[in-house]
């Protein structure tokens, strides 16, 4: 898909033998790069005002995600 990078962040803590917790931090199209999608069908004719146009809505991919997450293992 493009120029699209995914990448996640994970960190385990001890805090006694039998308890940990854990971080994770997970960044979807982290760098926020959008993928267009095709033109409008509307926008084939070259006398139209929106001309090979596309719209916001036409947007191949999602916008940046962030997903925080701790979790406490025991």
């Amino acid at each position: 898909m493009g120029n699209q990078v995914d990448f996640s962040v994970l960190k385990n803590t001890q805090i006694r033998e039998s308890m940990n917790l854990q971080f994770k931090g997970e960044f979807l199209n982290a760098f926020n790069h959008p993928v267009f999608a095709l033109p409008v069908a509307n926008a084939v004719n070259p006398a139209n005002s929106i001309f090979g146009g596309t719209t916001a809505s036409n947007q191949g991919n999602y916008p940046r995600r962030v997903q925080l997450s701790f979790k406490f293992l025991f």
